[in-house]
């Protein structure tokens, strides 16, 4: 749950907390693509001094979901096609390789939590639950990386998680996407549960090209390139 004004906990440092309240943000899109962000406005909005801003603010440069304009200025991030065209093409090189790799390794009980993500997702799809859909669209994907059992490879996808994540709420826009998405879902679970790498590989693959030409369709026609 995103924190507001007076919530911030000081067992976490406040610029981590800062950070995450921004990001949840942007996700949802409280601060708009293109939106100027004002280091002295948070501050005074949450009653907390402009350090813990300053370093939530680069943090989330670093992430890539906030920017420095031609005027140095700090603005959310903007999606271009190419932007977007890049990001899906290391996903896929990223997340065809530990989906290969899980359906080596993958134990049952892994097995078992993988169909029970299914299960969540088919229940935000009834309840018309946007945001448990995107949550479970995250779960599914990061599990699979798990499953893989490579941390080296999941430190590479983690690095592009934040931009990941902005792209699946654009995601969900279109008709019938909930359906699609646990469609592309279960053919990729289905490979993983027959121990077949190079099906799970190649599902994987042709799931996050439909999800990629979504996300284009949708930035063309909000005339964002």
């Amino acid at each position: 749950m995103e924190l507001e004004q007076n919530q911030l906990q000081k067992a976490v440092p406040y610029y981590e907390q800062l950070q995450q309240t921004l990001k949840t943000r942007i996700w949802n899109g409280l601060y708009k693509p293109g939106e100027r962000i004002i280091e002295a406005q948070i501050a005074k909005e949450l009653s907390i001094s402009r350090s813990p801003v300053r370093e939530a603010i680069r943090a989330l440069i670093n992430e890539g979901l906030l920017v420095t304009d031609e005027k140095s200025q700090i603005i959310v991030y903007e999606p271009s096609i190419l932007d977007v065209k890049e990001i899906y093409e290391c996903r896929i090189a990223l997340e065809s390789a530990a989906v290969a790799l899980s359906a080596e390794r993958i134990t049952e009980e892994q097995v078992s939590d993988l169909e029970k993500i299914l299960q969540e997702t088919e229940t935000a799809i009834k309840q018309g639950d946007k945001e448990g859909l995107v949550a479970c669209n995250a779960k599914f994907h990061q599990y699979i990386i798990i499953c893989s059992g490579n941390s080296r490879l999941k430190k590479l996808v983690d690095d592009l998680q934040s931009l990941t994540h902005f792209f699946r709420v654009i995601n969900i826009e279109g008709p019938n996407r909930g359906e699609t998405i646990l469609k592309g879902h279960k053919e990729i679970f289905e490979a993983i549960k027959k121990r077949d790498p190079e099906q799970a590989s190649r599902k994987l693959a042709d799931h996050t090209r439909e999800d990629l030409a979504n996300i284009i369709q949708i930035i063309e026609q909000k005339g964002e390139r």
